[in-house]
């Protein structure tokens, strides 16, 4: 028996593992969105009473669903922006000690939205592929740039405004001395 014959199950067991590495690195931001979307689903459980949790929970599976179809289809920036949304959702979650049940709720929303727009971006650039170059060529253009400008800037100010939750909450509609109270009571 040779030394090749002895090394082959080796090299073969590497070149499995290198074949895992290189299906991960080009599924980054599936890779990415999955264990945040699990993380997400595990909060909603400790931080929301059992009621809440669970009527959040069957909002979360079909956004999650729809999350992982624009990860899969949503053109380049997508994808990448939707898995850090869903981890800046699950850090608001978890540090909101105010209403936790507005900042999970909102989260659930930001990635149902930005989802849709992702998905609505691949078909607005495919229909663009396409179109023949005529006159309307311009106008079609003008909307590929609104499409790129909502798919950078839409996830960024998501986040942004699921952070400025965290400092500044709306009115409870109680008196004063209540709010002052919970404010206090806050851990």
């Amino acid at each position: 028996m040779s030394l090749d014959t002895l090394l082959l199950p080796f090299v073969w067991v590497l070149n499995g593992l290198l074949a895992l590495v290189w299906l991960a690195v080009d599924n980054l931001a599936l890779v990415l969105l999955i264990p945040a979307l699990a993380w997400l689903y595990l909060l909603l459980g400790q931080r929301l009473q059992e009621a809440q949790a669970r009527r959040m929970r069957q909002v979360l599976l079909p956004a999650a669903g729809l999350a992982l179809a624009a990860v899969l289809f949503a053109p380049s920036p997508a994808p990448y922006l939707l898995a850090g949304l869903a981890g800046v959702s699950g850090f608001v979650v978890k540090v909101d000690n105010y209403r936790p049940d507005e900042s999970a709720w909102e989260s659930v929303q930001n990635l149902i939205l930005y989802a849709l727009v992702g998905l609505g971006a691949r078909v607005l650039f495919w229909v663009m592929d396409a179109q023949p170059a005529d006159n309307l060529i311009a106008g079609v253009n003008y909307l590929g740039v609104l499409a790129s400008f909502a798919l950078w800037g839409m996830p960024v100010a998501q986040a942004g405004l699921l952070i400025k939750n965290l400092l500044a909450h709306a009115p409870t509609g109680a008196d004063p001395r209540t709010v002052i109270e919970r404010a206090r009571e806050r851990r």
